[in-house]
């Protein structure tokens, strides 16, 4: 039986974790963050939500404006992966447009494809890896930046956790974006806990976090798409 390690909520991973414990693995869950919603849209959009004729969200951390602002359902909305795409189709909304591949890079170039330079309200977290204001600006578009919800990074793993690893390692740990990455490696160099991750295989959900992942020193790293047991979830934003 394989130990494999988590880095997000329980309510993220759910099935994941029934998917990995079906080929007998153990699965230890352990978020590295908490959201705090951060919703200061301003009186215009609250009153005039049908002014709203684009739409692009990078994470589903910011779905729950959608919620908030009533906007009419058909309108367009752009989204990194085809996850947080389904969870807005769930509120009814018809016109929803994402990549095949989920990263940022691939939804930029369906938008710039698709949408002729007009305005679009951006709602997104504290940090963003993919800077779609500077460059859709570049393309000529307007974007109303809306920065919709803040990560609260956990300052240390839990007692749990660390009880565990002190009798058992883990063969693999999962990590599913860079502000990820970076907990990860702030906790265990603030723990010297950094050689009891090193011999287990990192799997990233990006070529560029397993990149970066290497780069601050994390020997073995992997794929989601290329692991023959994680690629039906390489998607999972």
């Amino acid at each position: 039986m394989k130990n494999i390690l988590i880095t997000r909520s329980k309510s993220r991973s759910k099935k994941l974790k029934e998917h990995l414990e079906s080929l007998d693995y153990k699965v230890f869950i352990e978020a590295l963050f908490s959201i705090k919603k951060n919703f200061l849209i301003n009186d215009f959009l609250l009153k005039n939500p049908q002014k709203i004729s684009n739409i692009l969200i990078s994470s589903a951390n910011a779905i729950y404006v959608l919620k908030v602002l009533k906007i009419t359902k058909e309108t367009p909305i752009y989204t990194v992966g085809s996850s947080t795409a389904d969870k807005i189709k769930k509120l009814g909304y018809s016109n929803v447009y994402y990549p095949q591949k989920a990263c940022g890079k691939e939804l930029y170039k369906i938008i710039i494809k698709n949408l002729e330079p007009k305005t679009i309200h951006y709602f997104h977290g504290e940090k963003i890896s993919f800077d779609f204001k500077t460059k859709l600006q570049k393309k000529g578009f307007k974007i109303e930046n809306f920065e919709v919800y803040k990560t609260c990074e956990k300052k240390s793993f839990s007692k749990k956790l660390c009880d565990f690893n002190k009798n058992n390692k883990f063969e693999e740990i999962l990590i599913f974006s860079q502000n990820s990455l970076e907990i990860f490696n702030k906790i265990c160099l603030k723990h010297n806990l950094l050689e009891y991750f090193n011999y287990p295989n990192i799997i990233c959900l990006s070529d560029k976090i397993a990149n970066n992942a290497q780069k601050i020193g994390f020997k073995k790293t992997q794929i989601f798409h290329k692991n023959p047991v994680l690629n039906k979830f390489y998607d999972t934003r």
